[in-house]
């Protein structure tokens, strides 16, 4: 490596007519020059290949970023359609909402009044599986739904209350035509002679063939006797008219109600009648007071039913007390 330590002389011989020109420079120099050269053309070919190879990542991720932009403006697309077709199925839940609302408070006024008909008192309401829900602690993690699942849900509930909606206007007519047949039941039990009379159930003698208390011979009882003290309240058996109101020997102090499809009631030995002719009453009303007049032994009602002119016993017609006012 001594020729490195040496100098060399370079001669440039520009023209005929000009100077020779010397260089002289160390041999250190001559060897690095190359060496520099090729170093920078290693460096310039691993740039470029570099450059090269990123060049190529960098269209790959454009390209993947074009398909993600794509991707997204499609699922938004696709989510913007489902909220306008959530949006559409929560209008039209809310109008069958409120048809079904509607729809549910008439048939519940119905219902109360079916109720009252029946004379059903009202309850307690609970939860059909049994379970109450009671004020109190409360937790647990929210997981919300899918849209998709949104979707469904208000869909299956549009159905589902579309549903109802028609079966509560098949219900209406049927709860409409139940009322109907109540009332009408109803209004035959009013008229039907099915309470008791007094307040007492001590029988003295009943319907049929018995021993005349006068007499002491067979006779015909064309009612029930029911013991009791003077004064004691007569009531109406059923609604009705009053036809008779007088006193006559051997029936003393007697009322006749008139009920309807052929059926009267007669009540008999009253101490006092507090009914005249043509008036109006309800089953239960106060009519009279028991006695002992006409034709009688001792305090006591004689109460006869009649259908179509002819005496029945009236026992298989008490079935109920009176009810309180």
């Amino acid at each position: 490596m001594k020729w490195m330590s040496k100098r060399f002389t370079f001669v440039v011989i520009p023209d005929a007519n000009q100077s020779v020109q010397r260089y002289s420079v160390p041999g250190l120099i001559i060897v690095l020059i190359p060496a520099l050269i090729i170093l920078l053309a290693i460096c310039a070919a691993l740039f470029i290949t570099l450059f090269s190879g990123k060049a190529s990542t960098l269209k790959d991720v454009k390209h993947q970023l074009s398909l993600s932009e794509s991707g997204y403006e499609e699922q938004l697309k696709e989510r913007e359609d489902l909220i306008a077709a959530l949006e559409a199925d929560v209008t039209a839940l809310s109008a069958q909402a409120k048809h079904v609302e509607s729809r549910m408070s008439e048939i519940t006024e119905l219902e109360l009044q079916l109720k009252e008909i029946a004379g059903i008192q009202e309850s307690e309401v609970r939860i059909s599986s049994g379970v109450t829900i009671e004020e109190g602690g409360q937790g647990g993690e929210e997981l919300p739904l899918p849209v998709q699942a949104n979707d469904s849900l208000a869909a299956e509930t549009l159905q589902e209350l579309s549903a109802m909606s028609s079966q509560m206007d098949e219900l209406k007519p049927s709860l409409e035509a139940t009322k109907e047949a109540l009332l009408k039941h109803q209004r035959i039990l009013d008229i039907t002679p099915t309470i008791w009379p007094a307040d007492s159930r001590k029988i003295t003698s009943t319907f049929g063939v018995r021993r005349d208390p006068f007499t002491r011979r067979a006779a015909v009882h064309s009612g029930l006797d029911l013991g009791g003290d003077r004064g004691d309240p007569i009531y109406a058996a059923a609604d009705g008219v009053v036809t008779l109101s007088e006193r006559t020997y051997p029936y003393g102090n007697n009322i006749i109600i008139n009920h309807g499809r052929s059926i009267e009631t007669r009540y008999l030995h009253l101490n006092k009648r507090l009914v005249e002719v043509g008036a109006t009453v309800k089953k239960g009303d106060l009519i009279g007071e028991l006695g002992n007049t006409g034709r009688s032994t001792g305090p006591h009602l004689h109460y006869e039913v009649i259908v179509g002119g002819e005496h029945v016993d009236p026992m298989p017609y008490l079935k109920e007390d009176r009810e309180e006012k």
